[in-house]
């Protein structure tokens, strides 16, 4: 005993030993499971190799993640500031939603490369083409390996398209007029056509024979493989960030009940070219990008996918190339094939 007084530093190494290997055996199977490998090591050296990972005796819940593997949720970086579409009515240059092999009624043979009405005609309504998913089993069954499974995207052909659905506003009409899709796929698009008008308004903007329907009733009447949804640019001047998104979150929701068995492009809001990005309050690239950071959040590449023409579509700055639109806004008749060949090139084969 007096040895032990005469050394205390000892003695507390001793006992500060002893507490810590049972420390560490209390917790073996614990949140030092993954720290005392084999077991040819002290048990009480898992203690100090854990506590270099910030993991210690009284944190319990951190030590449930794996040690000093702490995922970081990835925040998709947004693109130099840039301006966007016009005053709630972007599309003004076009005309009405068409789609499908009707297109040929709808575009009147204007198909000049770089005519500014790259997005018009006479009709302000859509129609349903070539009834794509009539009668038609969609594509994109189940995945044989379970549910959770995750897909890339792939290099696909213009076949590709011919169960699909494209849903937007006078982007996508300019996309059914000159992306060569219209033999294809259907189209449901109208010029100013908003996010609101989807569901919530319940617009009847679907041309199909002599009727007119609502997105819904066209949903729930043609079943396809996949919806590419492209809207956004029209709601800038209204209500927020926050509002819109949830209306385009709701949306999404509603498609995926009506159309349970198809894959769903949401695809991001394209930019405007740099003197309408600069010049335009609320029209703007950096707005757009807010928007676009959420709608890819949608995103969980088992059935719903997020895709990005900007990435073909603008230039080093971000901007919409300013020599591919004739209005700041939409593309020339000639660069809807560059759209195309985007889609082609991520395409998802379940």
């Amino acid at each position: 005993m007096k040895r032990w007084k005469k050394c205390p530093l000892l003695a507390l190494l001793l006992v500060s030993g002893i507490v810590m290997e049972g420390i560490a055996l209390a917790n073996y199977n614990g949140i030092y499971a993954d720290y005392h490998g084999a077991g040819t090591a002290p048990a009480v050296a898992s203690v100090f190799m854990a506590a270099k990972d910030h993991i210690y005796p009284w944190s319990r819940e951190e030590a449930l993640q794996e040690p000093g593997d702490k995922e970081e949720t990835p925040v998709p970086q947004e693109q130099p500031s840039e301006s966007v579409s016009e005053s709630g009515a972007a599309d003004s240059p076009e005309s009405g939603a068409v789609s499908g092999n009707e297109a040929g009624s709808v575009s009147g043979g204007v198909s000049e490369n770089d005519m500014p009405g790259s997005v018009s005609g006479n009709e302000t309504e859509s129609i349903s083409g070539n009834e794509a998913g009539d009668g038609q089993t969609p594509g994109s069954a189940e995945p044989e390996n379970g549910e959770g499974q995750t897909y890339g995207f792939t290099q696909v052909g213009e076949d590709y398209f011919d169960d699909a659905v494209f849903i937007g506003d006078s982007r996508t009409q300019g996309l059914f007029e000159y992306g060569g899709l219209e033999n294809r796929a259907t189209f449901y698009c109208k010029t100013s056509l908003t996010v609101y008008d989807l569901f919530e308004k319940g617009k009847p903007f679907i041309k199909e024979g002599d009727e007119k329907l609502t997105l819904e009733e066209a949903l729930t009447r043609h079943q396809f493989g996949k919806v590419y949804l492209m809207i956004g640019i029209n709601e800038m001047g209204t209500g927020t960030a926050e509002s819109f998104f949830e209306s385009y979150a709701k949306a999404v929701l509603e498609i995926r009940r009506l159309q349970p068995d198809a894959i769903i492009f949401v695809q991001g809001i394209m930019r405007v070219a740099g003197d309408k990005n600069a010049s335009d309050p609320i029209f703007n690239n950096t707005n757009i990008n807010i928007r676009n950071v959420e709608i890819q959040t949608l995103a969980n590449n088992r059935d719903i996918f997020y895709i990005d023409v900007n990435e073909a579509v603008c230039d080093e700055n971000g901007n919409l190339h300013a020599d591919w639109t004739f209005d700041q806004i939409h593309l020339k008749a000639k660069y809807y094939q560059v759209w195309k060949e985007f889609l082609m090139a991520h395409g998802v084969v379940r």
